[in-house]
């Protein structure tokens, strides 16, 4: 049987990234990211309702943790002809990355730590699912190169982060 919705291939969906300039901030037109988030921190957050005052705290950490990656998936690398970071076989109708939260220490190999906020990042599914895949961040740095000093400089500007009176404020304002 032919399947007359076939999927469109990699290299068109990869050319359509290319070609949108709000390739990476797209997906924060909406509420998504939000919504997709609170399932893991749910369980650190476990008294928090997330309400709309609540929801409007958590984007801002969600924009502080992606400002943190430059504004680009966590493992966005620049030098290629087409982007190295896409979406899932099913978004590759999307023009643009359609984020997944990714865990820092993996949550297969550490899942005593999969639910703190501190250990999310935004990543593209190719990213996810393909570059890290279970591993822990650090795990990664053996690869060397561009992709090491990527993760390292994103390592950095999070460590930053964590200690601004700004993250500590908004941390202590969603559990209250």
């Amino acid at each position: 049987m032919i399947n007359i919705m076939a999927k469109i291939p990699l290299k068109e969906h990869r050319q359509m990234l290319e070609k949108n300039l709000k390739v990476y901030t797209q997906d924060f037109d909406s509420d998504r990211l939000i919504k997709t988030m609170i399932p893991h921190i749910r369980k650190d957050f476990n008294k928090v309702r997330f309400n709309v005052s609540k929801k409007q705290i958590l984007k801002k950490i969600i924009l502080l943790i992606f400002e943190t990656q430059d504004n680009r998936p966590f493992f966005h690398v620049e030098g290629t002809e087409l982007p190295l970071c896409w979406n899932t076989p099913d978004d590759w109708k999307y023009n643009y990355i359609r984020y997944e939260w990714g865990h820092l220490p993996s949550k297969n190999q550490n899942p005593e730590s999969k639910n703190v906020i501190e250990n999310v990042g935004l990543y593209s599914a190719r990213c996810n699912q393909h570059i890290q895949a279970g591993m822990d961040i650090k795990e990664l740095m053996i690869y060397g190169g561009i992709l090491a000093q990527r993760i390292s400089n994103v390592l950095t500007n999070r460590r930053k982060l964590f200690d601004t009176p700004q993250w500590k404020e908004l941390i202590k304002e969603l559990r209250s």
